[in-house]
């Protein structure tokens, strides 16, 4: 989806006007004390607009000598503390930056401060991270917001890519990005997919494709390493699982076999 992040305070009229020209997701920085802190009625705009959130935290990232273990652990607790003001949910994902050309000698304290910030969210919310192809392949988190700055032609697998910077869209300097459904957004009720797939594996991408086009494209979500299953996934009206087994949602289709032959047919049997 067309997704935007910026540093001004949205209003209604704003928010409607972003929606109007097509923004489905809006990022916005954590921090109710600073100039481009997100507030309780901006939220109300945003999802009364239709548009879902991407929640940010950032404070000066922009050398190596920000980054340490504490400097993390630190940021995680005042990005947990925002977060829960504003009513988000847990299970949400909040980015944290590294908003500057890293460099490999920079690596080994951009590690420790996620680690930090790991331990700080507590399993809480999803720990994001926001930076260069660079960064994306060096840290190991729940969701990834890549910008095409400082990444030359490489796009590594994230779940936001930021690809153009400072344009004027319904009369604000925004960033604009491509958002996936999966990337841990704050949506509003009326957010709640009508139908959504599950895969177990990447294997089933294409049995799933059929099965999301049948039911209106709708949104794909392959289950993480963790076993979990992603909130807007288990929020959906009905959730179709392929090659897995029950996740205990109230209208869950289930196609699956004790192989994948029998996945295939259960596929086959389903679409007609």
């Amino acid at each position: 989806m067309e997704g935007i992040d910026c540093a001004t305070k949205l209003t209604t009229s704003t928010a409607q006007a972003l929606n109007n020209v097509g923004i489905l997701s809006v990022g916005r920085y954590l921090g109710r004390d600073s100039w481009k802190g997100l507030t309780l009625d901006e939220v109300n705009a945003i999802h009364v607009a239709g548009m879902s959130i991407f929640l940010i935290w950032e404070l000066n990232p922009t050398k190596a000598s920000y980054f340490s273990y504490d400097k993390g652990l630190s940021d995680a607790k005042q990005a947990v503390a925002e977060a829960e003001y504003l009513g988000a949910p847990s299970g949400v994902a909040i980015y944290f930056t590294v908003d500057y050309d890293a460099q490999s000698g920079d690596m080994a304290s951009i590690l420790d401060y996620f680690h930090g910030v790991k331990d700080g969210l507590g399993g809480n919310y999803l720990m994001g991270v926001y930076g260069s192809y660079a960064v994306m392949q060096v840290v190991n988190a729940d969701r990834y917001f890549q910008t095409y700055a400082w990444s030359g032609v490489k796009q590594a697998p994230n779940h936001i890519y930021q690809y153009q910077n400072d344009v004027k869209l319904a009369g604000i300097a925004v960033d604009k990005d491509y958002v996936n459904e999966d990337a841990g957004l704050w949506k509003g009720k009326s957010d709640v997919l009508d139908a959504a797939v599950l895969l177990f594996t990447k294997e089933d991408y294409w049995a799933g494709a059929d099965v999301a086009a049948k039911n209106g494209n709708c949104a794909m979500f392959i289950r993480p390493a963790d076993l979990s299953v992603p909130n807007d996934a288990m929020s959906a009206k009905k959730l179709i699982v392929v090659g897995g087994s029950t996740t205990g949602h109230p209208n869950e289709v289930l196609l699956s076999g004790k192989e994948k032959y029998d996945t295939a047919a259960a596929v086959e049997k389903y679409l007609g």
